[in-house]
């Protein structure tokens, strides 16, 4: 480690948007003069500074809001979809009776399984629901669930399901679900970080009372997340300080990162559909060049219901933290399975239904903007060799 300061260098083909994405030089654009100039605070009202900052964050949840067809109050700004799960979660269930319970999946992102667990140790009861053999979580599981815990002494207080499997790319049926829950009179967040940006997303249409979202998994800067809120929905602050963000968060808003995150939201309503089919039929050709020279490759997720750029696949009988350094020409992910000596124990490679044989093989491809065909070929040629070499 040297006193230099840091600098990347790093020209890896890139197939990891799932975790992270560049920012686009639109959202870079947008951000440089409020991080060289717009220093005020926008809580200060008293001079040009201050109310030239506030007017940047209104315009960055305007864009926010308008994606996901919500009002501009509903949107409560975060650090990150980690802290806007946190306060779903924990604000939903602070104050409560401790038989209020959580529904909520064995597929989620651990920012929700975490405050999960934290809520179970406080003594709220919590159901965790299997998905079905693509990673799906099911309108009738959590019907089931709902019905179980109403004829207990518990009561449902929240439904949390992922919109889109971080791993696998499964797109579950938020909609159907929001409609059991509500039956049930039931509130449901979904932790919608890798939809947003890449799917349609309407709140209006899926019914939701929370959703969350994550700017640096749309071309935007990380450190920032937004919270969306239903206007009538219940749910107490979980950190407590001045009145920002209607009181749901405090702390000065992040100006710059806030215009990145809008701009961001604007470039992704612009495109969305086009975007989306471009890197859907990249995916496919991946997936039709992967199955010619690797006949034993097993896909997995929903074949149809998916995020457009992944694709999840696992390969017989070997490790595929193997196969990476032979691939140091991209830059990817393994699957969580492949750090443990017990895959099988993995609730994902269970729902999967997979093969102990293909359990350690998974490798998560992450297509986005930047992705070319020549590239996807080109990949699937050397993935190909490499495995031969291993096998």
């Amino acid at each position: 480690m040297t006193d230099s300061t840091p600098t990347p260098g790093a020209d890896a083909i890139y197939f990891d948007h799932h975790a992270s994405t560049p920012l686009l030089p639109e959202v870079l654009e947008a951000m440089q003069p409020w991080l060289e100039r717009g220093f005020g605070n926008p809580s200060n009202s008293l001079h040009e500074y201050g109310n030239e900052a506030r007017d940047a964050v209104e315009w960055g949840r305007a864009q926010i809001a308008k994606l996901i067809n919500a009002k501009p109050e509903e949107i409560i700004f975060t650090s990150g979809a980690t802290e806007a799960n946190n306060l779903a979660l924990q604000g939903r269930f602070r104050f409560k009776p401790i038989s209020q319970s959580l529904i909520t999946s064995t597929l989620e992102h651990e920012s929700v399984a975490q405050p999960a667990e934290y809520l179970e140790k406080l003594g709220f009861p919590v159901y965790r629901v299997p998905g079905d053999s693509t990673g799906m979580i099911t309108p009738e599981v959590i019907r089931d669930q709902l019905s179980e815990i109403d004829e207990s002494d518990n009561q449902p207080g929240l439904v949390s399901v992922t919109a889109v499997h971080g791993e696998i790319g499964t797109v579950n049926p938020i909609d159907k679900i929001a409609e059991v829950t509500h039956r049930f009179e039931t509130p449901i967040h979904t932790d919608a970080a890798q939809a947003v940006g890449k799917i349609p997303v309407n709140v209006h249409d899926l019914n939701v009372d929370m959703l969350t979202i994550a700017a640096h998994k749309m071309y935007g800067p990380k450190g920032i997340g937004a919270l969306y809120i239903k206007e009538d929905s219940v749910i107490e602050p979980i950190l407590y300080g001045a009145g920002h963000e209607r009181g749901f968060r405090p702390g000065t808003e992040n100006v710059p990162y806030i215009v990145g995150f809008g701009m961001a939201c604007k470039v992704a309503a612009a495109d969305l559909e086009e975007e989306a089919k471009r890197q859907t039929k990249l995916r496919d050709e991946l997936r039709e060049l992967l199955q010619k020279g690797i006949p034993d490759i097993r896909f997995n997720g929903h074949p149809e219901r998916r995020h457009p750029g992944n694709l999840h696949f696992s390969l017989p009988d070997v490790n595929s933290l193997e196969i990476i350094p032979k691939l140091s020409q991209y830059a990817l992910s393994v699957g969580s399975a492949c750090h443990t000596d017990h895959p099988m124990d993995n609730p994902l490679i269970q729902t999967l239904n997979l093969p102990e044989k293909y359990a350690r093989g998974s490798i998560r491809v992450g297509l986005g903007r930047s992705n070319t065909e020549q590239q996807i070929r080109q990949f699937a040629e050397d993935l190909t060799v490499a495995y031969q070499m291993i096998e």
